[in-house]
């Protein structure tokens, strides 16, 4: 990830987060996140998109049904 790319995730989430509720770090943080998942799930099936993605804190199985593959298919990119 570079500047340009912080700078976009950036003006994404702020606005995201003027629209919820709490403490204003907690929304950031969440709009943030919300932000970078959505990056990585238009990206297309690899490896390094789904360790991205589980590091992030998305499920296995919400990876599979997004890219509407098996848990199976995920463990072959790893060879």
């Amino acid at each position: 990830m570079n500047l340009n790319d912080t700078h976009s995730f950036m003006k994404e989430a702020v606005p995201l987060a003027r629209k919820l509720e709490g403490d204003w770090a907690v929304r950031m943080k969440m709009a943030l996140n919300t932000v970078i998942v959505k990056h990585y799930f238009n990206k297309p099936l690899s490896l390094e998109n789904v360790n991205a993605l589980l590091r992030k804190g998305v499920s296995y199985r919400r990876i599979c049904k997004h890219y509407g593959v098996g848990r199976k298919d995920i463990a072959s990119l790893k060879g």
